[in-house]
C-alpha cells in the first residue's frame, strides 16, 4: 500500500453516516515519506483496505511522527446574528 520508506501515524476511524456494519467508514491517517520529507493525508475505505486510498491529500509541510488527530461528528446550528 505504501511506497518504500513511507510510514503512517495517527490513524482515526470515521464512520459512514447511516452505516450498519462496524467497518462502514474510512481510516484517515497521516503518511510521511522519509526520502522526500513530504506528508500526505490518506483516506482509506475500510471495506477496501488493501486497495488504493480513496484520496491522497498533499500537505504543505511535513507532519511529525506522534501527531494524532480525532474526528467527531458535530452538528452545527448557526442562526442569523449568532456569530
Amino acid at each position: 500500500m505504501f511506497e518504500e520508506n513511507t510510514f503512517c501515524t495517527g490513524a482515526a476511524f470515521v464512520s459512514k453516516q447511516g452505516g450498519v456494519e462496524e467497518d462502514d467508514g474510512w481510516i484517515i491517517t497521516f503518511v510521511h515519506n522519509e526520502d522526500t520529507d513530504t506528508s500526505q493525508v490518506h483516506i482509506i475505505d475500510t471495506k477496501n483496505f488493501s486497495s488504493n486510498p480513496e484520496a491522497e491529500i498533499s500537505l504543505p509541510c511535513s507532519v511529525p511522527y506522534g501527531f494524532h488527530a480525532a474526528f467527531m461528528h458535530v452538528q452545527l446550528q448557526i442562526s442569523k446574528g449568532s456569530y
